[in-house]
């Protein structure tokens, strides 16, 4: 589970095309007002929970920074964290429920499309 500050790095690593640095989160996160030592914690937070990675670095001034990047897509996080606090239900319930909300018949030939191809890619 994140934090509410972790969650809006997540968010802003999400939103974004490429890795960033501590410096550069701290430069686009609009309103927060987040030191970079505070950011740096936050980093490491998220690396012991595994969902952000070092990317690479980048010569800036006489410094190397670390340059950071989501582990997984924002999707396949949140179904992580679905599927670690239910076990018990697994995939099946929520599936359903999300079918249950699909507004159009467009999304169903959409899924249907995708699990084709997932069928496709592992049949020996």
């Amino acid at each position: 589970m994140l934090t509410k500050s972790e969650k809006q790095i997540m968010n802003l690593l999400w939103s974004v095309d490429r890795p960033l640095s501590c410096s550069e989160i701290v430069e686009l996160s609009g309103e927060k007002t987040w030191k970079d030592s505070y950011v740096h914690s936050l980093i490491k937070s998220l690396m012991k929970k595994d969902v952000v990675q070092i990317e690479g670095f980048e010569l800036i001034s006489r410094s190397y920074a670390r340059k950071f990047s989501p582990k997984l897509t924002k999707e396949e996080f949140f179904l992580r964290e679905y599927l670690e606090d239910n076990s018990e239900n697994g995939m099946p319930g929520l599936f359903s429920a999300y079918l249950n909300s699909l507004a159009n018949a467009e999304e169903i030939k959409d899924i249907e499309a995708q699990i084709k191809k997932w069928k496709k890619a592992h049949e020996a």
